[in-house]
């Protein structure tokens, strides 16, 4: 099989018609026999169409269906001379069906149809760009290729042996494909949101791919998360096992399963940015640690409220929390850390939805009422065999005894490549800067 490259560029990379131009330079440089390109939908498309569908109005939803059209061909005008310009139509008009589909009888399959829409016509858009400048490209949709979904776990990924099976790439250098959906079920099924990243480490190890690529519009991978606005260093590279813990604690670093696909073979992943090709970024790859174990990044979930159940002697925890659980999965409420002892049961959820979730708790038959705390904050230091280096436990509690944060070790889940602490929510930001200080993570 000749070589092949993932290149992924989310809708940071897809704003406006220099970014374009970007991608397209990008991909000519690739300097590969085939290039597989996934894409997301433009920037604010999907987050319009979501909208759209809350409202779930037939008024103007042709206005609404041109204005996305007018979106796309202000950023590419060579689309309306592309070869693939009716594809981009059925688009458009898989937009319109799904949305009034969805007005006279609202379904998750309709919504699904019109999600999905973003990515088709960001295909298209990319793929006219890219063969405007010369270069054979064909823009492909998931469902025509037979990427396969299925369940593991109750998350939805990417089913990589069925996916070898049915997978049919069209014959073109550049091919674009759309992310963050495949068939599941007889019919189509989402990814969580940046499960555009998992398409393409998915097709990385379907098609034993040299490398993936994830274009951004940050350096890389840094040690704090850019939303906490912190300067840190940028990380050179990291393991499979550190980027996904750092995944789970610092969006939108990375799709939290994104690098499982290339595991057994070993395939690296880069994070590099769009406009800057000559930064190399970050790269994700199998371990290489060497030395004394280190704390390399620093990843926060912010805004969590407790949910704790005491229990009475004749409780059985084991039942309470399957119970709790099952109850929550279902109504869709994630619950980000369980702990559980023999006199009481803690869940954590987002402040944004805690009063549903105390709600549906309370209400539960056999369940006893839980108590709401403060809100708070995990912090997940990642670093490779820190889990099991009592010194680096020992220094983070010591430089807080030393300080007015109140640290809290979080024991449930331990692992080997990373340490949890809670903080109150007010300490976050504190929090985040006296660690990064003290283990020289952040810029000079």
């Amino acid at each position: 099989m000749s070589e092949v490259k993932i290149f992924k560029f989310g809708g940071s990379c897809l704003k406006e018609s220099s970014d374009l131009e970007a991608v397209v330079q990008r991909i000519a440089e690739s300097n590969c026999e085939k290039t597989v390109v996934v894409v997301s939908a433009l920037h604010g498309v999907t987050d319009r169409i979501l909208e759209r569908l809350e409202r779930n109005e037939r008024e103007s939803i042709s206005a609404f269906v041109a204005s996305i059209e007018m979106m796309h061909l202000e950023i590419s005008p060579a689309l309306v001379n592309d070869a693939f310009y009716c594809k981009f139509q059925d688009a458009l008009a898989g937009l319109s069906d799904a949305l009034l589909d969805n007005c006279d009888n609202p379904s998750e399959m309709s919504r699904v149809r019109a999600q999905i829409t973003g990515e088709q016509l960001s295909s298209v858009t990319v793929s006219a760009a890219v063969a405007a400048c010369g270069i054979d490209s064909i823009p492909i949709w998931s469902e025509e290729i037979g990427i396969k979904i299925h369940k593991v776990k109750g998350e939805s990924v990417i089913d990589i042996n069925s996916t070898i099976q049915s997978l049919n790439l069209p014959d073109a250098s550049v091919v674009v494909v759309t992310g963050w959906y495949g068939e599941y079920n007889e019919g189509l099924g989402l990814l969580a949101r940046g499960g555009s990243d998992l398409t393409a480490t998915s097709l990385a190890a379907v098609l034993n791919a040299s490398e993936v690529t994830i274009w951004r519009d940050v350096p890389g991978v840094l040690a704090l998360s850019p939303r906490w606005a912190i300067p840190s260093r940028n990380l050179p590279y990291l393991s499979y096992t550190e980027a996904q813990e750092l995944a789970l604690f610092s969006e939108p670093v990375l799709h939290p399963f994104a690098v499982e696909p290339l595991r057994k073979e070993g395939i690296p992943l880069r994070l590099r940015p769009l406009h800057d090709p000559n930064n190399f970024g970050s790269c994700i790859g199998p371990s290489i640690a060497t030395g004394e174990p280190r704390v390399c990044a620093v990843g926060c979930l912010p805004h969590l409220v407790p949910l704790t159940m005491r229990l009475s002697g004749v409780m059985s925890v084991a039942k309470v929390v399957a119970d709790a659980t099952t109850l929550l999965d279902r109504a869709r409420v994630r619950i980000w850390s369980l702990r559980a002892r023999p006199n009481e049961a803690r869940f954590l959820v987002s402040e944004r939805i805690a009063s549903r979730a105390m709600r549906l708790l309370s209400q539960s038959p056999g369940l006893p009422t839980p108590n709401q705390g403060d809100p708070i904050s995990i912090l997940c230091l990642v670093g490779e065999s820190i889990g099991n280096n009592f010194s680096i436990s020992s220094e983070i509690e010591e430089f807080a005894r030393k300080s007015t944060l109140e640290l809290t070790r979080l024991d449930e889940g331990q692992r080997d490549h990373a340490l949890h602490y809670a903080v109150s929510d007010g300490q976050t930001q504190d929090a985040l800067i006296a660690i990064a200080k003290n283990f020289d993570l952040l810029i000079p």
